[in-house]
């Protein structure tokens, strides 16, 4: 099986490294990784225009004819569009879709994310998942002020820690905690005693991918 990424980070190709090596290495699959900073520019800049989601979907049909047979979109700003792609064999997923569809079998779901474009595609896809499931969580959500800066700048480690700080210092500890962007995943790293579940999508998308793949032989 040949399973492709697509980032539109540079640096999300290095985070989803360990991830892959962890659930996938002892798998009877070929990893490829695909980047396309532009795509992520684009919609930060103009939104989901029509013209963005045209472009979002010929890089997925691009990768496709590179005989993909899955294909995970690591963006959750353009998850939803990368999913919608026509006229391919191969499956899209957004990464953060497992992370959703369990999410929402808790009763109290809060949404961090450190840009704005990542809220609305990852509560439509929280409604559309809890539908699917017939559940009806109830659902919260932040933009972490100033976080996303240390990201552009590449100061991963201030990152992270920036998203730690903003849970603790919140104390939102009722609900389970769903981290909207695959580049937050490291923050866990730097959260002491926490009593409530904090999701991240690389380490579900990852998990979930090694159930669907066989084993070497």
């Amino acid at each position: 099986m040949k399973i492709a990424f697509l980032y539109t980070l540079e640096a999300n190709k290095e985070l989803f490294r360990p991830y892959i090596a962890q659930y996938l290495a002892e798998k009877n699959v070929t990893i490829s990784h695909y980047v396309n900073e532009q795509l992520l520019r684009q919609a930060m800049a103009d939104g989901l225009t029509p013209d963005v989601i045209n472009q979002v979907q010929q890089e997925v049909q691009g990768i496709a004819k590179a005989d993909a047979d899955i294909i995970i979109c690591t963006c959750s700003t353009i998850g939803d569009a990368a999913e919608q792609t026509a006229n391919i064999t191969a499956r899209v997923i957004r990464v953060d879709r497992p992370m959703a569809k369990q999410a929402v079998l808790d009763s109290k779901v809060h949404v961090l994310a450190a840009l704005e474009s990542t809220i609305e595609p990852t509560l439509e896809l929280l409604q559309q998942c809890a539908k699917q499931l017939n559940q009806s969580p109830a659902i919260a959500c932040d933009v972490i002020p100033g976080a996303w800066q240390y990201y552009a700048d590449g100061d991963t480690v201030s990152y992270a820690k920036a998203i730690a700080k903003y849970i603790e210092r919140n104390e939102i500890s009722d609900d389970t905690i769903v981290l909207a962007q695959a580049s937050m995943a490291t923050a866990v790293e730097y959260i002491q005693h926490w009593p409530t579940p904090i999701l991240s999508s690389p380490t579900l998308c990852c998990q979930y991918l090694s159930k669907l793949v066989p084993s070497h032989d």
